[in-house]
């Protein structure tokens, strides 16, 4: 497995409603179909079908539409290894001194999932290239369904109302229907593809964060012989959290249609290691 890197500034804690319901603000077209591209819908729905479930993929749109519905087909196929099983490691380090400024806060997380066999899953996702995919300015989204099944049920129906934001956005359930939940948040990125990816990923850590984290603290005292006191004090406080995931599937994403931030919802199932009740 290979692990990911992502740095992130900070950290807070989309099927589309196919094909493309009136409630959307953007319009469907096809990968090469000419038209215009238009404004991104401010939700995507992504419940469970009797199809089975159902990851939208994204790409930066490039001149050639092949390639970019290629790209956009393995991003889907991306998140459908991270639902097999992902781990994750989420670290915040704050170093305070006796000083005005004596203060450093750093961030490093961190995923580790098969990302190179996440490749074989393309040929397994179904779509329909007239009715399933979405241009933006500058993002190409695809609706893909991938024959499977969450660990058990989940009948959760997110109620929308048009360009509002969710409830779960600022009130974030605890859990559903036994189900760890994440409420994953991006700021708006360069592109509008990475802002969606970035949400979601952070959707994986609020949920690391909230079954597993643990906290260390030290204080240190140091000479200092630039300074007349002769002595100096640190305190680090380090917050580490760390898990591993199955199930991890999105069932709600909305953004936000002024700034362009993203807020996704999703659940998952802790796996346990070895030792673990």
């Amino acid at each position: 497995m290979k692990k990911v890197k992502l740095v992130i500034s900070c950290f807070s804690f989309f099927p589309f409603l196919f094909s493309f319901m009136s409630c959307m603000s953007g319009s469907p077209h096809a990968a090469n179909n000419g038209v215009p591209a238009g404004e991104p819908p401010s939700f995507f729905l992504s419940l469970p079908g009797e199809n089975g479930l159902v990851f939208i993929g994204s790409a930066g749109r490039r001149s050639n539409p092949k390639e970019t519905l290629q790209f956009a087909l393995e991003d889907a196929a991306r998140q459908v290894a991270v639902f097999h099983n992902v781990s994750g490691e989420f670290t915040v380090v704050n170093n305070t001194g006796s000083g005005a400024f004596d203060y450093v806060s750093d961030t490093s997380t961190s995923l580790d999932y098969d990302i190179e066999g996440s490749k074989q899953y393309v040929d397994s996702l179904q779509f329909n290239a007239d009715t399933d995919t979405l241009e933006t300015e500058n993002a190409f989204f695809v609706r893909t369904t991938y024959r499977s099944s969450l660990p058990f049920p989940l009948m959760y129906k997110p109620v929308h109302g048009a360009d509002l934001k969710p409830d779960w956005v600022d009130n974030p359930p605890s859990e559903i229907e036994g189900y760890e939940v994440g409420v994953g948040y991006s700021g708006r990125r360069s592109s509008l593809s990475d802002t969606y990816k970035n949400s979601s990923s952070n959707a994986v850590f609020y949920i690391i964060r909230s079954i597993n984290s643990t906290s260390e603290s030290s204080d240190t005292m140091y000479q200092n012989t630039g300074n007349l006191f002769g002595y100096k004090t640190s305190n680090n406080n380090t917050v580490r959290s760390y898990g591993t995931l199955s199930g991890f599937y999105v069932l709600d994403t909305w953004m936000d249609p002024k700034i362009k931030s993203v807020w996704t919802l999703a659940v998952a199932v802790k796996s346990l290691r070895d030792g673990e009740t």
